[in-house]
Protein backbone atom coordinates (compact mmCIF):
# COMPACT_ATOMS: atom_id res chain seq x y z
CA UNK A 1 0.00 0.00 0.00
CA UNK A 2 1.11 3.62 -0.39
CA UNK A 3 0.84 6.76 2.12
CA UNK A 4 -2.09 8.13 0.48
CA UNK A 5 -3.61 5.13 1.98
CA UNK A 6 -2.56 5.86 5.59
CA UNK A 7 -3.62 9.41 5.12
CA UNK A 8 -7.09 8.92 4.17
CA UNK A 9 -7.20 6.88 7.23
CA UNK A 10 -6.98 9.83 9.21
CA UNK A 11 -9.73 12.03 7.72
CA UNK A 12 -11.76 8.75 8.51
CA UNK A 13 -11.14 8.69 11.89
CA UNK A 14 -11.77 12.26 12.51
CA UNK A 15 -15.11 12.03 10.91
CA UNK A 16 -15.21 8.93 12.86
CA UNK A 17 -15.31 11.41 16.46
CA UNK A 18 -18.91 12.57 15.56
CA UNK A 19 -20.24 9.44 16.23
CA UNK A 20 -21.77 10.12 19.30
CA UNK A 21 -23.91 12.56 17.88
CA UNK A 22 -24.64 10.58 15.45
CA UNK A 23 -26.19 7.82 17.11
CA UNK A 24 -27.70 10.09 19.57
CA UNK A 25 -29.82 11.16 16.56
CA UNK A 26 -30.17 7.57 14.42
CA UNK A 27 -30.43 4.90 17.20
CA UNK A 28 -31.69 6.48 20.28
CA UNK A 29 -30.82 3.48 22.70
CA UNK A 30 -29.43 5.67 25.18
CA UNK A 31 -32.78 6.39 27.38
CA UNK A 32 -33.34 7.54 30.92
CA UNK A 33 -33.79 3.83 32.30
CA UNK A 34 -30.47 3.67 30.85
CA UNK A 35 -29.11 6.53 33.14
CA UNK A 36 -31.04 4.97 35.96
CA UNK A 37 -29.15 1.31 35.95
CA UNK A 38 -25.87 2.74 35.39
CA UNK A 39 -25.53 6.40 37.44
CA UNK A 40 -28.90 6.62 39.63
CA UNK A 41 -29.04 2.93 41.19
CA UNK A 42 -25.02 2.20 41.40
CA UNK A 43 -25.02 5.03 43.92
CA UNK A 44 -22.79 7.28 42.02
CA UNK A 45 -25.11 10.12 40.83
CA UNK A 46 -23.76 13.75 41.72
CA UNK A 47 -26.85 15.25 41.89
CA UNK A 48 -25.43 18.12 39.58
CA UNK A 49 -29.22 17.94 37.92
CA UNK A 50 -27.74 17.97 34.24
CA UNK A 51 -30.10 15.74 33.04
CA UNK A 52 -33.31 17.39 34.62
CA UNK A 53 -32.16 20.51 32.95
CA UNK A 54 -31.48 19.37 29.71
CA UNK A 55 -34.30 17.30 29.19
CA UNK A 56 -36.09 18.13 26.22
CA UNK A 57 -39.59 17.06 27.46
CA UNK A 58 -39.31 18.54 31.07
CA UNK A 59 -40.04 14.55 32.49
CA UNK A 60 -37.79 14.14 35.15
CA UNK A 61 -37.73 15.63 38.62
CA UNK A 62 -35.19 15.48 41.44
CA UNK A 63 -36.93 13.17 43.86
CA UNK A 64 -35.47 12.43 47.56
CA UNK A 65 -31.82 13.45 46.25
CA UNK A 66 -32.41 11.11 42.69
CA UNK A 67 -33.46 12.10 39.26
CA UNK A 68 -36.71 10.47 38.51
CA UNK A 69 -39.12 9.62 35.47
CA UNK A 70 -42.20 11.78 35.71
CA UNK A 71 -43.41 12.22 32.63
CA UNK A 72 -42.81 10.03 29.21
CA UNK A 73 -39.01 9.42 28.45
CA UNK A 74 -38.60 9.48 24.32
CA UNK A 75 -35.47 7.39 24.17
CA UNK A 76 -33.76 11.34 23.03
CA UNK A 77 -30.28 10.00 24.97
CA UNK A 78 -29.66 13.54 26.32
CA UNK A 79 -29.64 12.69 30.06
CA UNK A 80 -27.05 10.28 29.76
CA UNK A 81 -25.18 11.74 27.48
CA UNK A 82 -24.58 14.94 29.81
CA UNK A 83 -23.93 13.48 32.51
CA UNK A 84 -20.73 13.56 34.28
CA UNK A 85 -20.63 9.77 35.09
CA UNK A 86 -21.47 8.27 31.94
CA UNK A 87 -18.71 7.24 29.26
CA UNK A 88 -19.76 8.65 25.45
CA UNK A 89 -17.60 10.58 24.23
CA UNK A 90 -14.70 8.27 21.82
CA UNK A 91 -12.33 9.55 23.79
CA UNK A 92 -13.84 8.59 26.67
CA UNK A 93 -14.49 5.30 25.64
CA UNK A 94 -11.11 4.03 23.95
CA UNK A 95 -8.54 6.97 24.77
CA UNK A 96 -6.77 9.27 22.43
CA UNK A 97 -5.53 7.80 18.63
CA UNK A 98 -3.89 9.41 15.48
CA UNK A 99 -5.70 6.64 13.10
CA UNK A 100 -7.56 3.77 12.80
CA UNK A 101 -6.75 0.82 10.75
CA UNK A 102 -7.75 -2.99 9.96
CA UNK A 103 -4.52 -5.10 9.29
CA UNK A 104 -3.14 -8.37 8.62
CA UNK A 105 -0.16 -10.19 8.60
CA UNK A 106 1.34 -10.63 5.12
CA UNK A 107 4.54 -13.06 6.03
CA UNK A 108 3.46 -16.99 5.50
CA UNK A 109 4.82 -18.19 8.55
CA UNK A 110 3.14 -16.21 10.59
CA UNK A 111 0.28 -17.92 12.26
CA UNK A 112 -0.92 -15.30 14.60
CA UNK A 113 -4.21 -14.34 16.61
CA UNK A 114 -6.67 -12.90 13.84
CA UNK A 115 -4.52 -10.94 11.69
CA UNK A 116 -0.95 -11.92 12.99
CA UNK A 117 -0.52 -7.85 13.14
CA UNK A 118 1.60 -8.13 16.43
CA UNK A 119 3.89 -10.35 15.31
CA UNK A 120 4.40 -8.98 11.66
CA UNK A 121 5.57 -5.54 13.35
CA UNK A 122 7.52 -7.18 15.91
CA UNK A 123 9.17 -9.24 12.65
CA UNK A 124 9.86 -6.27 10.56
CA UNK A 125 11.21 -4.20 13.70
CA UNK A 126 13.78 -6.73 14.33
CA UNK A 127 14.75 -7.41 11.31
CA UNK A 128 15.39 -3.46 10.58
CA UNK A 129 17.10 -3.27 14.13
CA UNK A 130 15.02 -1.19 15.54
CA UNK A 131 14.67 -3.27 18.64
CA UNK A 132 17.20 -5.39 20.40
CA UNK A 133 14.19 -7.79 21.48
CA UNK A 134 10.49 -7.82 22.37
CA UNK A 135 8.62 -8.88 26.03
CA UNK A 136 5.86 -11.42 24.57
CA UNK A 137 4.17 -14.12 25.82
CA UNK A 138 4.77 -17.51 25.07
CA UNK A 139 2.52 -20.95 26.43
CA UNK A 140 4.71 -23.08 28.82
CA UNK A 141 5.84 -26.44 27.38
CA UNK A 142 5.22 -28.76 30.37
CA UNK A 143 1.97 -27.35 31.32
CA UNK A 144 -0.45 -26.53 28.14
CA UNK A 145 -1.75 -22.93 28.18
CA UNK A 146 0.23 -21.45 31.03
CA UNK A 147 1.83 -17.83 29.91
CA UNK A 148 5.00 -17.64 30.33
CA UNK A 149 6.73 -14.05 29.73
CA UNK A 150 9.46 -13.97 27.53
CA UNK A 151 12.26 -11.62 26.18
CA UNK A 152 12.47 -12.70 22.38
CA UNK A 153 15.52 -11.70 20.76
CA UNK A 154 15.46 -13.92 17.62
CA UNK A 155 12.51 -14.14 15.14
CA UNK A 156 11.86 -17.92 16.40
CA UNK A 157 10.95 -16.86 19.53
CA UNK A 158 8.64 -13.85 17.98
CA UNK A 159 7.03 -16.65 16.17
CA UNK A 160 6.42 -18.62 19.08
CA UNK A 161 4.48 -15.69 20.91
CA UNK A 162 1.80 -15.70 18.26
CA UNK A 163 -1.38 -16.16 19.72
CA UNK A 164 -3.56 -14.77 22.53
CA UNK A 165 -2.97 -16.79 25.75
CA UNK A 166 -6.33 -16.16 28.48
CA UNK A 167 -4.37 -15.51 31.69
CA UNK A 168 -2.06 -12.69 33.46
CA UNK A 169 1.14 -13.38 31.93
CA UNK A 170 4.46 -11.67 33.94
CA UNK A 171 5.38 -9.31 31.38
CA UNK A 172 6.43 -6.28 33.12
CA UNK A 173 9.20 -8.50 35.48
CA UNK A 174 10.23 -9.64 32.33
CA UNK A 175 10.61 -5.91 30.63
CA UNK A 176 12.91 -4.71 33.60
CA UNK A 177 14.69 -7.81 33.40
CA UNK A 178 15.42 -7.18 29.71
CA UNK A 179 16.50 -3.87 30.53
CA UNK A 180 19.19 -5.16 32.99
CA UNK A 181 20.92 -7.50 30.93
CA UNK A 182 21.64 -4.61 28.30
CA UNK A 183 19.16 -4.33 26.40
CA UNK A 184 18.27 -0.82 24.95
CA UNK A 185 15.62 -0.69 22.30
CA UNK A 186 12.65 -2.84 23.22
CA UNK A 187 9.06 -3.44 22.30
CA UNK A 188 7.10 -4.53 25.14
CA UNK A 189 3.25 -6.40 24.36
CA UNK A 190 1.19 -6.55 27.18
CA UNK A 191 -2.73 -6.62 27.86
CA UNK A 192 -4.21 -2.96 29.20
CA UNK A 193 -3.20 -3.75 32.76
CA UNK A 194 0.25 -4.22 32.20
CA UNK A 195 0.71 -1.55 29.36
CA UNK A 196 -0.79 0.89 32.28
CA UNK A 197 2.10 -0.41 34.65
CA UNK A 198 4.90 0.55 32.30
CA UNK A 199 3.53 3.89 31.31
CA UNK A 200 3.19 4.68 35.32
CA UNK A 201 6.65 3.44 35.77
CA UNK A 202 7.82 5.66 33.03
CA UNK A 203 6.08 8.40 34.66
CA UNK A 204 6.92 7.79 38.05
CA UNK A 205 10.80 6.31 38.15
CA UNK A 206 11.35 6.48 41.30
CA UNK A 207 14.51 3.80 42.27
CA UNK A 208 14.40 2.70 38.68
CA UNK A 209 15.83 6.22 36.61
CA UNK A 210 19.14 3.95 35.74
CA UNK A 211 17.07 1.14 34.60
CA UNK A 212 14.57 3.22 32.32
CA UNK A 213 16.76 5.94 30.99
CA UNK A 214 19.12 3.74 29.12
CA UNK A 215 15.97 1.91 27.18
CA UNK A 216 13.27 2.88 24.86
CA UNK A 217 10.06 1.29 24.96
CA UNK A 218 7.34 0.78 22.38
CA UNK A 219 3.97 -0.21 24.19
CA UNK A 220 2.25 -2.54 22.29
CA UNK A 221 -1.13 -3.04 23.96
CA UNK A 222 -3.63 -6.04 23.59
CA UNK A 223 -7.23 -5.51 23.29
CA UNK A 224 -9.10 -7.24 26.34
CA UNK A 225 -12.26 -7.85 27.85
CA UNK A 226 -11.67 -10.87 30.24
CA UNK A 227 -8.92 -12.71 32.14
CA UNK A 228 -8.52 -15.76 33.52
CA UNK A 229 -7.09 -18.05 36.35
CA UNK A 230 -4.89 -20.78 34.56
CA UNK A 231 -5.95 -23.06 37.30
CA UNK A 232 -9.95 -22.07 36.78
CA UNK A 233 -9.49 -22.59 32.72
CA UNK A 234 -7.62 -26.15 33.50
CA UNK A 235 -10.78 -26.71 35.92
CA UNK A 236 -13.42 -26.06 33.59
CA UNK A 237 -11.95 -27.40 30.67
CA UNK A 238 -10.06 -30.75 31.92
CA UNK A 239 -12.34 -31.50 34.56
CA UNK A 240 -15.74 -30.29 33.48
CA UNK A 241 -15.72 -30.51 29.64
CA UNK A 242 -13.48 -32.97 29.42
CA UNK A 243 -11.06 -31.66 27.09
CA UNK A 244 -7.23 -31.57 27.95
CA UNK A 245 -5.57 -28.24 27.62
CA UNK A 246 -3.20 -29.88 25.19
CA UNK A 247 -5.67 -30.30 23.00
CA UNK A 248 -6.68 -27.09 22.52
CA UNK A 249 -5.02 -25.15 19.39
CA UNK A 250 -6.78 -21.94 19.52
CA UNK A 251 -8.78 -19.64 22.33
CA UNK A 252 -10.46 -16.73 21.37
CA UNK A 253 -13.76 -14.37 23.00
CA UNK A 254 -16.05 -13.11 20.55
CA UNK A 255 -20.17 -12.49 20.55
CA UNK A 256 -19.76 -13.43 23.98
CA UNK A 257 -18.62 -16.55 23.38
CA UNK A 258 -15.03 -18.19 24.77
CA UNK A 259 -14.28 -20.39 21.74
CA UNK A 260 -12.00 -22.89 22.04
CA UNK A 261 -10.39 -25.50 18.27
CA UNK A 262 -9.30 -28.56 19.48
CA UNK A 263 -8.23 -32.16 17.99
CA UNK A 264 -7.62 -30.73 14.56
CA UNK A 265 -10.79 -29.46 13.29
CA UNK A 266 -13.06 -29.49 16.49
CA UNK A 267 -14.64 -25.94 17.90
CA UNK A 268 -16.36 -25.52 20.86
CA UNK A 269 -18.21 -21.84 22.19
CA UNK A 270 -19.43 -21.70 25.60
CA UNK A 271 -20.84 -18.18 26.98
CA UNK A 272 -18.73 -16.32 28.99
CA UNK A 273 -21.34 -16.59 31.51
CA UNK A 274 -19.98 -20.05 32.54
CA UNK A 275 -16.56 -19.38 33.32
CA UNK A 276 -17.40 -15.96 35.30
CA UNK A 277 -16.33 -17.97 38.55
CA UNK A 278 -12.56 -18.47 36.51
CA UNK A 279 -12.60 -14.85 35.74
CA UNK A 280 -9.91 -12.68 37.21
CA UNK A 281 -10.93 -10.56 40.32
CA UNK A 282 -9.35 -7.86 38.89
CA UNK A 283 -11.00 -7.63 35.58
CA UNK A 284 -14.36 -6.18 37.55
CA UNK A 285 -12.29 -3.43 38.23
CA UNK A 286 -10.81 -2.69 34.80
CA UNK A 287 -12.29 -0.19 32.01
CA UNK A 288 -9.77 -0.02 30.33
CA UNK A 289 -10.98 -2.32 26.50
CA UNK A 290 -8.01 -0.84 24.21
CA UNK A 291 -4.65 -0.50 26.35
CA UNK A 292 -5.29 3.07 25.80
CA UNK A 293 -1.69 4.01 27.63
CA UNK A 294 -0.23 2.10 24.23
CA UNK A 295 1.83 3.74 21.80
CA UNK A 296 -0.17 1.15 19.29
CA UNK A 297 -3.18 -0.85 19.95
CA UNK A 298 -4.42 -4.05 18.18
CA UNK A 299 -7.78 -6.54 18.51
CA UNK A 300 -10.21 -8.37 16.98
CA UNK A 301 -13.11 -5.90 17.52
CA UNK A 302 -14.12 -4.19 14.40
CA UNK A 303 -12.63 -5.91 11.75
CA UNK A 304 -13.43 -9.05 9.78
CA UNK A 305 -12.07 -12.44 9.91
CA UNK A 306 -8.45 -12.47 9.57
CA UNK A 307 -7.88 -9.12 9.77
CA UNK A 308 -7.44 -6.77 13.54
CA UNK A 309 -8.03 -3.29 14.38
CA UNK A 310 -5.35 -1.18 14.82
CA UNK A 311 -5.78 2.17 16.59
CA UNK A 312 -2.03 4.04 16.72
CA UNK A 313 -1.49 6.54 19.39
CA UNK A 314 2.03 8.15 18.78
CA UNK A 315 3.79 9.18 15.70
CA UNK A 316 6.74 6.61 16.26
CA UNK A 317 4.25 4.03 16.29
CA UNK A 318 2.18 5.36 12.96
CA UNK A 319 5.83 5.59 11.07
CA UNK A 320 6.46 1.61 12.13
CA UNK A 321 3.31 0.56 10.99
CA UNK A 322 3.48 2.93 7.87
CA UNK A 323 7.21 1.21 7.16
CA UNK A 324 6.19 -2.45 8.17
CA UNK A 325 3.39 -1.86 5.31
CA UNK A 326 5.77 -0.45 3.05
CA UNK A 327 8.08 -3.22 2.81
CA UNK A 328 5.34 -5.50 2.41
CA UNK A 329 5.21 -6.91 5.99
CA UNK A 330 1.20 -5.53 6.29
CA UNK A 331 -1.97 -5.32 4.54
CA UNK A 332 -3.54 -1.73 6.34
CA UNK A 333 -6.35 -0.15 5.25
CA UNK A 334 -8.44 2.22 7.08
CA UNK A 335 -10.80 1.40 9.69
CA UNK A 336 -14.38 1.99 8.36
CA UNK A 337 -16.81 4.44 10.66
CA UNK A 338 -18.71 0.69 10.97
CA UNK A 339 -15.34 -1.29 12.66
CA UNK A 340 -15.07 1.55 14.72
CA UNK A 341 -18.98 1.77 16.09
CA UNK A 342 -18.41 -1.70 17.29
CA UNK A 343 -15.18 -1.20 19.04
CA UNK A 344 -16.83 2.07 20.63
CA UNK A 345 -19.87 -0.41 21.97
CA UNK A 346 -17.60 -2.85 23.11
CA UNK A 347 -15.85 -0.50 25.16
CA UNK A 348 -18.77 1.10 26.32
CA UNK A 349 -19.51 -2.44 27.98
CA UNK A 350 -16.13 -2.27 29.87
CA UNK A 351 -16.44 1.48 30.95
CA UNK A 352 -20.01 0.32 32.76
CA UNK A 353 -18.07 -1.67 35.04
CA UNK A 354 -16.15 1.93 36.25
CA UNK A 355 -19.83 2.53 38.15
CA UNK A 356 -21.77 -0.44 38.53
CA UNK A 357 -19.50 -2.80 40.76
CA UNK A 358 -20.26 -6.37 40.19
CA UNK A 359 -19.44 -9.38 41.93
CA UNK A 360 -16.52 -8.54 45.01
CA UNK A 361 -16.64 -10.63 47.46
CA UNK A 362 -17.06 -14.19 48.04
CA UNK A 363 -17.68 -16.50 51.66
CA UNK A 364 -17.00 -19.69 51.80
CA UNK A 365 -18.44 -21.34 54.47
CA UNK A 366 -15.79 -24.12 55.08
CA UNK A 367 -13.65 -25.25 57.90
CA UNK A 368 -10.61 -26.65 56.32
CA UNK A 369 -10.05 -30.44 56.79
CA UNK A 370 -13.67 -30.97 57.63
CA UNK A 371 -15.94 -32.87 55.07
CA UNK A 372 -19.00 -30.78 54.28
CA UNK A 373 -21.37 -33.54 55.66
CA UNK A 374 -19.51 -33.49 59.08
CA UNK A 375 -19.92 -29.78 58.92
CA UNK A 376 -21.51 -28.61 62.00
CA UNK A 377 -22.11 -24.47 61.72
CA UNK A 378 -23.39 -24.07 64.81
CA UNK A 379 -24.62 -26.71 67.41
CA UNK A 380 -27.99 -26.75 68.47
CA UNK A 381 -31.16 -25.61 67.22
CA UNK A 382 -32.30 -22.06 67.24
CA UNK A 383 -35.96 -20.97 67.17
CA UNK A 384 -37.22 -18.94 64.33
CA UNK A 385 -37.19 -15.20 64.68
CA UNK A 386 -40.88 -13.34 65.10
CA UNK A 387 -40.54 -12.19 61.53
CA UNK A 388 -40.71 -15.81 59.75
CA UNK A 389 -42.67 -16.90 62.16
CA UNK A 390 -45.97 -14.43 61.96
CA UNK A 391 -44.84 -14.34 58.38
CA UNK A 392 -44.13 -10.10 58.43
CA UNK A 393 -43.36 -8.79 55.21
CA UNK A 394 -41.03 -6.49 54.62
CA UNK A 395 -43.08 -3.19 53.19
CA UNK A 396 -41.63 -1.25 50.12
CA UNK A 397 -39.03 -2.02 47.53
CA UNK A 398 -36.14 -4.70 48.92
CA UNK A 399 -32.63 -2.94 49.52
CA UNK A 400 -30.94 -5.95 48.82
CA UNK A 401 -32.14 -8.66 46.32
CA UNK A 402 -31.41 -12.32 45.86
CA UNK A 403 -29.41 -12.34 42.35
CA UNK A 404 -29.10 -16.12 42.15
CA UNK A 405 -29.71 -18.94 43.89
CA UNK A 406 -28.24 -22.67 43.28
CA UNK A 407 -27.19 -25.95 44.36
CA UNK A 408 -23.02 -26.29 43.15
CA UNK A 409 -20.45 -28.57 43.58
CA UNK A 410 -22.34 -31.56 42.98
CA UNK A 411 -25.30 -30.71 45.22
CA UNK A 412 -23.07 -30.00 48.50
CA UNK A 413 -23.20 -26.40 48.41
CA UNK A 414 -26.18 -23.52 48.32
CA UNK A 415 -24.70 -20.64 46.38
CA UNK A 416 -26.19 -17.69 47.31
CA UNK A 417 -25.39 -14.04 45.51
CA UNK A 418 -26.98 -10.83 47.08
CA UNK A 419 -27.13 -7.54 45.34
CA UNK A 420 -27.49 -3.94 47.17
CA UNK A 421 -30.04 -2.76 45.05
CA UNK A 422 -30.75 0.27 47.27
CA UNK A 423 -28.77 2.45 45.89
CA UNK A 424 -26.25 3.50 48.69
CA UNK A 425 -23.70 2.34 51.29
CA UNK A 426 -24.93 -0.24 53.41
CA UNK A 427 -23.12 -0.41 56.28
CA UNK A 428 -22.54 -2.96 59.62
CA UNK A 429 -25.21 -5.36 57.71
CA UNK A 430 -25.97 -8.94 58.87
CA UNK A 431 -25.64 -11.78 56.70
CA UNK A 432 -27.24 -15.13 58.67
CA UNK A 433 -27.63 -18.39 55.99
CA UNK A 434 -29.82 -21.27 57.46
CA UNK A 435 -31.25 -24.85 57.37
CA UNK A 436 -35.06 -25.01 58.53
CA UNK A 437 -36.27 -27.61 60.29
CA UNK A 438 -40.10 -26.69 61.24
CA UNK A 439 -39.81 -24.17 63.68
CA UNK A 440 -36.30 -24.32 64.02
CA UNK A 441 -33.03 -23.30 62.26
CA UNK A 442 -29.95 -25.58 62.32
CA UNK A 443 -26.59 -25.01 60.94
CA UNK A 444 -27.19 -21.37 60.97
CA UNK A 445 -23.40 -19.51 59.73
CA UNK A 446 -23.76 -15.85 60.27
CA UNK A 447 -21.32 -12.71 59.07
CA UNK A 448 -21.01 -8.97 59.09
CA UNK A 449 -20.43 -6.77 56.09
CA UNK A 450 -18.87 -3.45 57.53
CA UNK A 451 -19.46 -1.64 54.27
CA UNK A 452 -21.49 -2.95 51.46
CA UNK A 453 -21.42 -0.86 48.22
CA UNK A 454 -24.28 0.11 45.42
CA UNK A 455 -24.93 -2.79 43.15
CA UNK A 456 -22.03 -4.84 44.52
CA UNK A 457 -22.67 -8.31 44.98
CA UNK A 458 -21.66 -10.73 47.28
CA UNK A 459 -21.57 -14.47 46.83
CA UNK A 460 -21.88 -17.24 49.44
CA UNK A 461 -21.45 -20.97 49.28
CA UNK A 462 -22.90 -22.63 52.13
CA UNK A 463 -22.63 -26.46 52.34
CA UNK A 464 -25.44 -28.45 53.02
CA UNK A 465 -26.44 -31.44 54.12
CA UNK A 466 -28.49 -34.36 52.08
CA UNK A 467 -31.36 -34.20 53.73
CA UNK A 468 -31.54 -30.13 53.74
CA UNK A 469 -35.18 -29.42 52.29
CA UNK A 470 -35.63 -25.58 53.18
CA UNK A 471 -33.27 -22.11 53.71
CA UNK A 472 -33.40 -19.23 55.42
CA UNK A 473 -31.54 -16.21 54.45
CA UNK A 474 -31.94 -13.07 56.96
CA UNK A 475 -30.05 -9.65 56.18
CA UNK A 476 -30.21 -7.39 58.97
CA UNK A 477 -28.80 -3.62 59.29
CA UNK A 478 -28.86 -2.34 62.87
CA UNK A 479 -32.12 -0.82 62.28
CA UNK A 480 -33.85 -4.33 61.63
CA UNK A 481 -33.79 -6.88 58.84
CA UNK A 482 -33.95 -5.77 55.24
CA UNK A 483 -34.71 -9.22 54.19
CA UNK A 484 -35.97 -12.18 54.94
CA UNK A 485 -36.27 -15.16 52.68
CA UNK A 486 -37.35 -18.50 52.84
CA UNK A 487 -35.67 -20.66 49.80
CA UNK A 488 -36.99 -24.28 49.07
CA UNK A 489 -35.38 -26.97 47.40
CA UNK A 490 -38.06 -26.90 44.39
CA UNK A 491 -36.76 -23.24 43.54
CA UNK A 492 -32.65 -23.65 43.52
CA UNK A 493 -31.47 -25.04 39.93
CA UNK A 494 -28.67 -27.19 39.65
CA UNK A 495 -25.46 -26.23 38.49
Amino acid sequence: MDGEGLSSSNEETHVSYFYPERALKEKKFENFARLQNHVILSGVCTECTACIASCPENALEMVDGRPTLKGKCTACGVCYNVCPRTRTHVDDLIGDFISAYKAKCKIDAVRGQDGGVVTGLLLYALREGLIDGAVVTHKSKEEPWKPVAVVATTEEEILEGSGSVYSHSYTVRALVDAIKRGLTSLAFVGTPCNISAVKKMQGFPAGMLRLLMRANILKVGLFCMDSFSYEGLKTFFEEEEKIPLASISKMSISAGKFNVYYDGDKVASYPLSRLDKYRASSCYFCSDLTSEDADISVGSVGSPEGYSTVLVRSPIALELLYNAAENGYLEVEPLDRQGLTSVLNLARVKKVQLYTVKRRRTYVVRVPGVPLAELELKAGPIPLEKEVMEGIKLTGKSPVKIVESALTNGGQELLLVLQNSSGQILYDVNVRISHVDELFETNAWTTDIEMWHPSEELEFKYPRASNDREYLVRVATKRGPILVKRITMAELKKE
